[in-house]
Formats: structure tokens, C-alpha cells, sequence
């Protein structure tokens, strides 16, 4: 968030269930589907206004739609914007989950020198 807003925001683990984060073929980043038999752990941003969403919508490529979900937030359903994969754009996903931790490992820095040049 830092890389791409140039903000710090408070934030909190959050869990999006009916969701599968997959890898996208020739890319190192995720897109999400629906899927009733997954979840995705990740991280609720909070005190995001109209300004930084309109960054991030800049940011994301036209494959994602941002769509407001319910998340689990300690126990209790919060909305969140969350950006998903557009449908017709299905065939570029392959059918492998993403792994944030090979992420770190073997991408995480190339792609904040990417984002930074942005």
C-alpha cells in the first residue's frame, strides 16, 4: 500500500471466504475469483478515502474490478472493497494457487522497484 499510495494506513487481518486467489500466467501478482469452497487471509485497510481509491483503481491493470465484500474482521463481518478478476479475462489465470510466501522470496523486490518507477 505504502509502494503505491506513498501513505501508511492502519490495518488489520482479515479473512475473504468464497474467494480462491490464483496465479496469473506470466505474471508474479494474484487475481481473485469466486469460489465457495476457499477463503483468502489477508489484511483490511482502514481510513482508505475517495482519493486513495482513486489510486488504487489507477493502479490496478483492466483485469480487476473493484467489488464491495463482506470479510471476517476478529470474529465479526465488515464490507471491503476488494479487486477482482474481471470474467473475461479467465483464461489469462491458470489453475494454481498463489503463494505469498514464494512471492517474498522470489519477486517481492523486483516488483516494488517496478511499482516505484510507476
Amino acid at each position: 500500500m505504502q509502494a503505491v499510495t506513498g501513505q501508511n494506513f492502519n490495518f488489520v487481518p482479515a479473512t475473504l471466504n468464497g474467494y480462491q486467489r490464483l496465479k496469473i500466467k506470466n505474471k508474479t501478482y494474484p487475481g481473485i475469483i469466486q469460489n465457495p469452497d476457499y477463503s483468502i487471509d489477508g489484511f483490511l485497510y482502514r481510513d482508505i478515502d475517495d482519493q486513495i481509491l482513486a489510486l488504487l483503481d489507477k493502479f490496478e491493470d483492466v483485469c480487476y474490478e473493484r467489488v464491495i465484500v463482506d470479510v471476517i474482521v476478529e470474529n465479526e463481518t465488515e464490507k471491503a472493497f476488494v479487486y477482482v478478476w474481471k470474467d473475461e479475462y479467465k483464461n489469462e489465470l491458470s489453475n494454481k494457487d498463489w503463494d505469498l510466501e514464494e512471492f517474498k522470496r522470489k519477486y517481492l523486490k523486483f516488483y516494488l522497484n517496478r511499482i516505484s518507477e510507476l
